[in-house]
């Protein structure tokens, strides 16, 4: 109740339209990436990963387990930091959730082991720029950012630092939790952070 109060307070009478489509778009583009990267089956990104192994535990959508996740970690960051939080930080969840269980719920299986592999760098490019869309939206950080933004902070260690270590421990869980883990989690933690960094500067020049 605490952060509705709080999303409420700080959104009344200043609800920017534009921001709000750029977390959609970007939310929706992410939900699509996300999805590709699940239909590959050789690995997703270490968050994704972990919902994955949170879907297989409790028998329910990746979505589901997407917002369930997001969820606690907000409620955590919220008493850490909530200037990380606006209303952003709510819809994304909530748009990744219902995009990726609806193209998962239409996908086929593949047999050709170079397809799923080219379906993954795909879904990875395509979640970097999603992420790129909304990071550049200014309206809220997404859970998993927050998150990285606070433990930084506390700990006065670089967001680098603490990125790659969450994304190692995410994907350790997702693995242990059921999830399989191959070369779309390697490339995630050594490529993602360079693939948005890209395409904001892309995206900004155009802008």
């Amino acid at each position: 109740m605490k952060i509705v109060s709080f999303l409420m307070e700080k959104n009344m009478g200043k609800l920017q339209i534009g921001k709000l489509l750029r977390v959609i778009i970007g939310s929706l583009i992410m939900g699509v990436g996300i999805a590709f990267t699940i239909w590959a089956n050789v690995g997703s990104d270490p968050m994704t990963l972990f919902w994955i192994g949170i879907s297989n535990t409790l028998s329910i959508t990746v979505g589901q387990a997407n917002i369930l996740v997001c969820a606690i970690i907000l409620v955590f960051v919220f008493f850490m930091d909530k200037k990380q939080i606006h209303i952003g930080s709510i819809l994304n969840p909530i748009v990744i959730a219902l995009t990726t269980d609806f193209m998962t719920s239409h996908m086929v299986s593949i047999d050709s082991l170079s397809m799923s592999i080219l379906l993954c760098v795909v879904g990875l490019l395509v979640l970097a720029l999603g992420i790129a869309i909304y990071a550049l939206a200014d309206y809220g950080k997404g859970a998993y950012e927050a998150l990285v933004f606070c433990v930084s902070h506390k700990t006065k260690s670089s967001i680098g630092i603490v990125r790659t270590l969450c994304d190692i421990t995410f994907a350790i869980l997702g693995i242990l939790l059921g999830a399989t883990g191959a070369l779309g989690t390697l490339l995630a933690i050594i490529c993602m952070g360079t693939g948005i960094q890209f395409f904001i500067k892309k995206l900004s020049k155009n802008s």
